[in-house]
């Protein structure tokens, strides 16, 4: 049996030539391969906890207040409905937590004449120390520039607890990136089908006659050498006969006398069979997203899906991750639309997580019903926490208490009034 060099191969020799160095050959092909992590699982991983944040705070109910009674204006209708004439409240609340999370100096919002709110595509910020921050080349939807420079008090500035979120992200997954991108690479290898060609002294024949032309001429390459039968074959065989061999349709694929096909070996793979399957690329990409849920505070199995403790992990979900950054956006947006002196009269916004989750009226009823007793809830608080729509009555919205719970002063006064007419009813 014949042994062929690799660098005799009609496709070898072709990407390396002979009359080239090692440095210039090194510049027109480079066979090695560096594993790279993929950004789009980064960033997949990334807008699944992005996705979860915002459709959690478009379930909050955000509250306005008008000197500590709640009214539903048109700040109340902005920030639940429309804050601008493309966007919705949820689609508008994605793009403010995406712009938090991918860019570093987080999301600027612009309230335009009409006093829609709008997100910045683009801005420039100039920070400062001892007067408000500068905020220019502001860039809204469709590339308009805004031309004027608006000042902190001017726009809403929401920017994440942590602002290096990203970044820490990116650093971690710069080596869990290359170790997705190796499973995936081995599970390709190990699903692949590899051939060795042997040829044998019959096959070295062929070395000896000529492919020729047109015009009886011997074939000759750019270099001037000769092409014969033995490089015809194999270029044919490498660039066209194994695709015969490779598909999953039936075919014919001739071999020459002296040529034989046989399969290597694949190494076992992460299965009992020996078979290799994906179980290493989502075991890997599980772990990327557990990481992009602990920089945000989600907790795992919220992000999973787990339904057991079901409770208990949403409840965890909302007060590690979405009540603070409820309470992100309430500060915000309390210190600049609405200023110091009317919080503290009670005009205010409030954001209220607790209606994120569904009650099931049953199971609600003993708590509403103690709830409702005291004080606590009107009727129309105990239908918005159901989800119900309210009762147009007066009396819906008021505060009930039972005899039970009276005023300590009052129980005396009645127990003195009581032991006097028993005294005059003695004397008498």
């Amino acid at each position: 049996m014949a042994i062929i060099a690799i660098r005799d191969l009609p496709l070898i020799r072709n990407m390396f030539p002979e009359n080239k160095t090692t440095s210039q050959r090194s510049k027109q092909r480079d066979f090695t391969y560096e594993w790279k992590g993929d950004a789009a699982y980064k960033n997949y991983a990334l807008n699944i906890c992005i996705s979860r944040l915002a459709n959690a705070l478009s379930l909050c109910d955000f509250q306005t207040f008008l000197k500590k009674k709640e009214q539903q204006g048109i700040m109340w209708w902005r920030f639940n409905f429309e804050p601008n004439l493309n966007q919705n409240q949820t689609q508008f609340f994605h793009k403010i937590i995406y712009k938090m999370v991918f860019d570093c100096d987080g999301a600027l919002v612009v309230q335009d004449n009409e006093g829609n709110f709008i997100v910045a595509d683009d801005y420039t910020i100039e920070e400062r120390a001892f007067k408000e921050n500068l905020y220019s080349n502001i860039v809204v939807a469709g590339g308009y520039g805004m031309q004027s420079t608006k000042t902190e008090s001017e726009v809403l500035h929401f920017v994440l607890h942590n602002n290096q979120v990203k970044s820490i992200v990116d650093g971690v997954y710069d080596d869990y990136g290359k170790l997705l991108a190796g499973t995936i690479r081995n599970y390709n290898r190990n699903n692949s089908f590899k051939f060795k060609l042997k040829m044998d002294s019959l096959f070295e024949n062929f070395r000896t006659k000529n492919v020729v032309g047109a015009d009886g001429e011997p074939l000759k390459r750019e270099d001037g050498s000769i092409v014969t039968e033995y490089d015809d074959i194999l270029e044919d065989f490498l660039e066209n006969r194994y695709k015969g061999i490779l598909e999953d349709k039936d075919s014919i694929t001739p071999f020459e006398a002296g040529l034989d096909l046989d399969e290597i070996g694949n190494k076992k793979g992460n299965t009992k069979s020996g078979t290799a399957t994906t179980r290493d690329i989502t075991d890997t990409f599980t772990d990327i997203i557990h990481m992009c849920a602990d920089a945000f505070g989600i907790p795992r199995a919220y992000i999973k899906g787990d339904v057991a403790d079901g409770e208990v992990v949403k409840q965890n979900f909302i007060d590690d991750a979405v009540r603070p950054l409820a309470d992100n956006f309430e500060g915000e947006i309390n210190r600049k639309l609405y200023k110091f002196e009317n919080v503290r009269a009670g005009t205010k916004m409030k954001i209220q997580t607790n209606t994120i989750t569904t009650k099931d009226p049953v199971k609600f009823a003993a708590a509403a019903e103690a709830l409702l007793r005291i004080g606590v809830y009107s009727p129309n608080m105990v239908l918005r926490k159901l989800g119900e729509e309210a009762i147009d009555e007066p009396w819906a919205n008021e505060h009930f208490v039972t005899k039970n719970y009276q005023n300590m002063k009052e129980v005396e006064h009645a127990i003195k009034e009581t032991v006097n007419a028993m005294l005059l009813s003695i004397q008498n």
